[in-house]
């Protein structure tokens, strides 16, 4: 277990995201530059470039079946309409993904990965590796293995509760129907995990910066002859210390502040990185989301009394879990963003303190203008930014759509 459940660096922490996303043609690429030979990583890397050009061509043949199949049944119009929107929606948002993962993201994604890692050098205190990454590989375990159940369940619930019964080729229509659920599911996380990981470095950096009023200690001259060197953050204990000259304290915290301002611009690149990575992914993942809630509305709008815990049924399953998808993206986001704007609020707090000398408030002052200056935010390729109340205006929005065409 601990194996599973323990991680020591970004890449083995990230590893079952990794094994998911390569099983569903979304990482074409090796998770670790260097790791393996060279012959044997331009195999590996040929295969899986291969094998997600075979996900796009089933993903392209799935929806040819399943549009073909809509339009012959015994459906009304607007049935036909939102449902093959939905279906549509569901395997082009698919298709974006892999081919994303073809061409940008592989290389992008190792980028942020590699800056990441750069970032927990810096982070090299014992108390940050052991938190950092604890039970982070179960974690992602867990994830994945949830929504690969989720979806399954709920894909053969709404089956069930439309029909009325379940044959072989209900059963296969289902599990082929799962492979763009679950592609589009698993890009998601791949880029949650990836915002809660930030979230996690702002929060340790902000945890050492409340920490910094005291003076650092533990240190010599010699480490502050090199202004380009970035000390590592053990190199300090945060504590009082009253026996050192005031020259030497001041220099040493100085220098430690300089530190933490280099690593919140480390941190503000891969959130800049991330954005311009996963931007259209989110746009087209949102349009999947609210593609799919316009069947789950209709509905509930033509529930029949004979009918109705059916409806209820399916409507509370189908809503539940795509405002799930949006919601923790959403959540990820505005934690990350939230996190980071905390920083110019505990530089404020620290530049309060009576024992500030004036060349630590100069480096205080333009840690705040650079602090305020490098916010963070996430945006669907800047339509809109994804955060809680863009969650909020896709619920408001679903509801005034079921209150409008109600009247109608």
């Amino acid at each position: 277990m601990n194996g599973v459940s323990r991680a020591t660096d970004i890449y083995s922490a990230v590893w079952p995201l990794h094994f998911i996303s390569r099983i569903f043609g979304l990482a074409p690429y090796s998770l670790k530059p260097g790791a393996e030979s060279a012959n044997c990583a331009n195999l590996v890397t040929f295969l899986s470039r291969m094998w997600s050009v075979l996900c796009i061509i089933l993903v392209v043949a799935l929806e040819y079946i399943f549009m073909t199949r809509f339009f012959f049944g015994n459906l009304t119009l607007k049935h036909k309409v939102t449902s093959s929107l939905a279906i549509a929606s569901l395997c082009s948002c698919s298709i974006i993904n892999i081919f994303q993962s073809l061409i940008i993201n592989g290389c992008k994604v190792r980028e942020i990965l590699r800056k990441i890692s750069d970032i927990d050098q810096l982070f090299s205190s014992k108390v940050y590796r052991s938190l950092i990454y604890k039970n982070t590989r179960l974690l992602l375990t867990l994830q994945f293995a949830t929504v690969i159940l989720l979806v399954i369940i709920i894909r053969v619930l709404l089956v069930y509760v439309y029909d009325g019964y379940l044959t072989f080729p209900h059963i296969f229509a289902v599990s082929l129907l799962s492979v763009p659920t679950l592609v589009n599911c698993t890009a998601i996380l791949h880029f949650v995990n990836l915002v809660l990981q930030l979230r996690n470095k702002y929060k340790y950096l902000n945890s050492v910066l409340e920490s910094s009023a005291l003076t650092p200690c533990n240190v010599t001259i010699s480490d502050y002859c090199n202004t380009n060197y970035v000390t590592p953050i053990d190199t300090f204990r945060m504590k009082p210390s009253f026996n050192e000259q005031r020259g030497y304290r001041n220099s040493s915290r100085c220098q430690h502040f300089r530190n933490l301002r280099i690593i919140y611009s480390q941190l503000h690149d891969v959130a800049l990185l991330m954005n311009y990575t996963y931007g259209f992914s989110l746009l087209c993942a949102t349009v999947w989301v609210f593609c799919s809630i316009i069947p789950t509305a209709n509905r509930i709008i033509e529930m029949k009394p004979t009918n109705v815990y059916v409806h209820i049924l399916t409507a509370v399953l189908s809503s539940t879990y795509y405002f799930a998808l949006i919601g923790i993206m959403a959540l990820s986001c505005s934690l990350a963003v939230n996190e980071c704007s905390r920083s110019p609020l505990i530089v404020q707090k620290i530049m309060l303190c009576d024992d500030i000398d004036s060349e630590v408030m100069k480096e205080m002052e333009m840690m705040f203008t650079q602090f305020k200056a490098m916010k963070i935010g996430f945006s669907a390729c800047g339509m809109y930014r994804i955060d809680l109340p863009f969650f909020c205006g896709i619920i408001s929005g679903t509801f005034s759509y079921v209150i409008v065409v109600m009247q109608l």
